[in-house]
C-alpha cells in the first residue's frame, strides 16, 4: 500500500466522522456546515484515488454547501436560478470526468444533493440525503475506496438513526398528544 493510498483512506475516515456529525444536528445551519467540512474532505480522499469524477462533484457539493450556508445564516431563500446552475455545474463536472458509466452515480448523486441542500425541513434533508448516500456504495466498491465506504455505511446508519431520533420519534409523540 502507497502512502497516498493509506492518506485517502485516513481523508475518508475524517470525512465519516464530519458527516456524521452532519446528520446528528439539529438546526439546518449546522448539518450544511458539517456537510460542507465533510464534502472537502472527502473529496481530497476521492481525489487521491484517482476516482475523478467522485473527487470533482464532491467539490461541486462543497461550493453548493457553502453557498446554501451563507443564505441560510442571511435567512435568504434560494432561487430556482441558483438551483438551476447547481444541476448545471454538475453536469457539466460530470462531462468533463466522464470515463465509463459507473461515472453516473456521482451525477444522480449530485443532483440529489442539490435538492437535498435546499430543503428547509430537516426531516426531508435527512431523507433525500439518505438516498444519495446509497448510491454511492456501488462507486466505492469499483474504485476500491474501502474506508470511502465504510465511511459511506457509517453515515447511512448515523441517517437512519437521525431520522427515527427526529422525525419518527417525533411524529409519534405529537400522534399521541392528539388522543
Amino acid at each position: 500500500m502507497s502512502l497516498i493510498f493509506i492518506l485517502a483512506q485516513i481523508l475518508a475516515l475524517v470525512a465519516c466522522g464530519l458527516n456524521v456529525i452532519s446528520m446528528q444536528c439539529k438546526t439546518r445551519k449546522n448539518i450544511l456546515l458539517f456537510f460542507l467540512l465533510g464534502n472537502i474532505v472527502g473529496a481530497t480522499g476521492l481525489l487521491l484515488l484517482k476516482a475523478y469524477a467522485g473527487a470533482l462533484i464532491q467539490f461541486v457539493f462543497g461550493i453548493q454547501t457553502l453557498i446554501n450556508y451563507i443564505y441560510a445564516v442571511k435567512n435568504k431563500k434560494i432561487t430556482w436560478e441558483l438551483i438551476t446552475f447547481y444541476i448545471a455545474l454538475s453536469i457539466i463536472a460530470s462531462i468533463i470526468t466522464f470515463k465509463s458509466w459507473i461515472d453516473i452515480i456521482p451525477l444522480i448523486s449530485a443532483i440529489l444533493h442539490t435538492i437535498t441542500i435546499i430543503q428547509i425541513n430537516e426531516n426531508r434533508i435527512r431523507l433525500i440525503n439518505l438516498s444519495s448516500l446509497l448510491l454511492w456504495i456501488p462507486y466505492y466498491i469499483v474504485f476500491n475506496a474501502y474506508a470511502n465506504l465504510f465511511t459511506n455505511l457509517c453515515i447511512v446508519v448515523s441517517n437512519v438513526v437521525s431520522i427515527i431520533r427526529y422525525d419518527v420519534k417525533k411524529r409519534k409523540k405529537s400522534y399521541r398528544e392528539n388522543f
